[in-house]
């Protein structure tokens, strides 16, 4: 009676099993991970396949004993490069704006993304889609390496802040919770300001080509959870985390009061992390992620999301079956070390447990500055004197703010005398469409050869007049024109079709700080519209070189009737008649077929991107739930292609 007795336990156990897991099939598109095709299964140990799986998972990575210790977060601000536009004319603040780059869109204001839009999307398909949108070039990035400065001055009072590209950065609060821990009084015990995140709220991928840019699913979606899996949380990290919330709230609320920015942020124990879940309830908000759930919320997310993961590590770990991090857990950590190396195996293996060992560090001055543009085609010399005379100017004006900037940091560390800095080494760059990879390599002959996109670089000494802040910008652009040049010369002797050209300044060192920089004193060149000179610059074959990027953001500001930089009060001639709202006045109408800026990472990256599995096949993954992006995303390679010579 007795053994009848637990065969009916068991049964019943069984019955609840499959029960929980056909729900989750009906309700989340498929099992469990460490489930899948395990029902009804057996291994010939006896075992079920399900705890065959669950024996497989190797050991978790060695502790990191500062895990528990550090609290960091991660500041993203929203639609960084829209804010700040509409910061310069707070007429585009509540209507459809995009900002563009090439006829792509690199970003949007929330109000265009609600009208459909969004980034990579073509400037010819948005205007179909939100007629009303008002479209400004982003090209020249002088104003938002300003604002990025001001949320990094707010930022720094919190903590050590590492910088994360313009937009986002890192915060190490740890020396600062602890500070108000000690302290006592309601700053040491806060309720918790913004969204707690756990391994049992789904999310979705907002991008195919950026799964790790993940967002909360709206509503109180949840998905089931093993709650045995899920350590109980120690209530004093928990009260850490609290605080470290409450010093974020500040944080963004600092950096909006000095520079009028909005921003979004995670808090954990780690870089990883923090940075995972910073996006989760964007616009303007903030998420937490307790220590006992990181491990379940990273696990069903593809390997391309975790740190140290591009395209050639991706592909490794594919061709080893390896996917998603559930799956990287399976392999030992000497196997994987041993595939991508020690440095970049440890990290990556670590990433899939949700473990980050390093520190936050703010970070030292660029090794190098570079300023560049692409084109429909550049195929003479005469075309690449007039590509240099859009980007030398604005390379001389990178180095000025380098300059300044050492003057700043070395007058903040006492110094006496301050210290400048300056390059001593001039590099160029290139993207060649042709049938020579370089001036050295073998001519191919393969009908793939034709469309081979060839990346050569090379390098000379810094002109001594380029970086001679006495002299005038149109003379020392001329220097650094003309040593370009001589490069070029000797490097391109045969035909040649480019695609791109870079200038860049590296090679930097420590120099007496001089005064500010002189103007140009040349005499005034043709006054042109902004949109003349950016259509010039799409084929310098048949025009361009009137103006650099930063002269034509000055011109279009102009004729929007904004004041000087635009900065400051409402920014707005009050006197001014222009027609902000009016329908650019482009040349040509083919602009989705236009060469895309470098922007998304590169050429190569986007056309390896498409050539990978897609993410979507993950859709029963856990709490992961990759968004489509329809044709949108298969047009992509056609922008950064370019069009055939016509």
């Amino acid at each position: 009676m007795l053994v009848i007795v637990l065969g009916s336990m068991e049964d019943a156990a069984s019955a609840e099993k499959r029960s929980a897991e056909e729900f989750r099939v009906r309700v989340h598109g498929g099992p469990h991970p460490l489930r899948a095709g395990s029902e009804g299964a057996a291994t010939t140990s006896g075992r079920s396949r399900d705890d065959a799986e669950q024996l497989a998972l190797q050991p978790e990575p060695p502790v990191d004993p500062n895990a528990s210790r550090r609290i960091v977060a991660h500041f993203d601000v929203d639609a960084f490069y829209s804010q700040v536009e509409e910061l310069r004319d707070p007429r585009l603040v509540d209507r459809p704006m995009a900002v563009t780059q090439k006829y792509l869109i690199v970003t949007c204001n929330y109000p265009a993304r609600s009208a459909g839009l969004s980034k990579l999307m073509s400037t010819q398909k948005a205007k179909a889609l939100c007629p009303e949108v008002v479209l400004v070039s982003g090209e020249d990035l002088t104003p938002y390496r300003a604002c990025a400065k001001k949320v990094r001055a707010a930022l720094s009072r919190f903590g050590t802040c590492e910088k994360l590209g313009l937009d986002e950065c890192w915060v190490d609060l740890t020396a600062e919770v602890e500070r108000r821990i000690a302290g006592g009084g309601p700053a040491s015990d806060p309720a918790l300001a913004g969204h707690r995140h756990s391994c049992t709220s789904r999310v979705e991928s907002n991008n195919k080509h950026r799964p790790q840019d993940i967002r909360a699913v709206s509503g109180d979606v949840r998905v089931s959870t093993v709650e045995a899996d899920v350590v109980e949380e120690d209530p004093v990290q928990e009260r850490r985390l609290r605080v470290g919330a409450a010093v974020a709230a500040e944080a963004r609320e600092a950096v909006r009061a000095e520079s009028g920015l909005r921003m979004s942020a995670g808090v954990a124990h780690n870089k990883t992390l923090a940075k995972l879940i910073s996006g989760l309830h964007k616009p303007d908000d903030q998420t937490v992620l307790p220590a006992s759930h990181a491990a379940r919320v990273v696990e069903p997310l593809p390997v391309r999301a975790l740190p140290g993961v591009g395209h050639g590590v991706e592909k490794e770990l594919a061709s080893r079956g390896v996917s998603i991090a559930s799956d990287l857990r399976r392999v030992p950590r000497g196997d994987v070390c041993e595939w991508l190396g020690a440095r970049v195996g440890g990290k990556v293996h670590d990433a899939a447990w949700g473990v980050d060992r390093e520190e936050v560090r703010e970070k030292p001055a660029p090794s190098s500055v570079t300023c560049e543009d692409s084109f429909r085609s550049c195929t003479s010399f005469d075309s690449v004197d007039k590509v240099l005379r859009v980007i030398a100017p604005d390379l001389v004006a990178r180095m000025d703010e380098e300059h300044e900037d050492e003057v700043e940091r070395s007058i903040a560390q006492g110094a006496i005398v301050p210290n400048g800095r300056d390059a001593r080494t001039l590099t160029v760059r290139w993207r060649d469409r042709g049938k020579w990879a370089n001036s050295q390599g073998p001519k191919l002959t393969s009908p793939a050869a034709e469309t081979k996109w060839a990346r050569s670089s090379s390098s000379t000494a810094m002109p001594k007049d380029a970086t001679d802040r006495r002299l005038d910008t149109a003379r020392r652009a001329d220097a650094v024109r003309s040593a370009a040049t001589s490069v070029l010369r000797s490097e391109l002797k045969r035909g040649f079709d480019l695609r791109l050209l870079n200038v860049g300044a590296t090679n930097f060192r420590l120099s007496v700080a001089g005064g500010a920089a002189v103007g140009s004193t040349a005499a005034a060149t043709e006054v042109v519209s902004a949109a003349a000179a950016m259509n010039a610059r799409r084929d310098y074959d048949r025009g361009g070189g009137r103006v650099s990027k930063t002269e034509e953001r000055a011109a279009s500001e102009r004729e929007r009737g904004l004041n000087g930089d635009g900065l400051g009060g409402d920014g707005l001639n009050a006197d001014s008649d222009f027609d902000l709202f009016a329908e650019p006045a482009l040349q040509d109408a083919d602009e989705d077929e236009e060469d895309g800026a470098a922007f998304y990472a590169d050429l190569a990256d986007v056309q390896r991107s498409s050539a990978v599995a897609s993410t979507e096949t993950k859709v029963a993954m856990v709490g992961y739930v990759p968004r489509k992006r329809g044709a949108e995303q298969a047009s992509l390679l056609s922008f950064f292609k370019g069009p055939s010579k016509r």
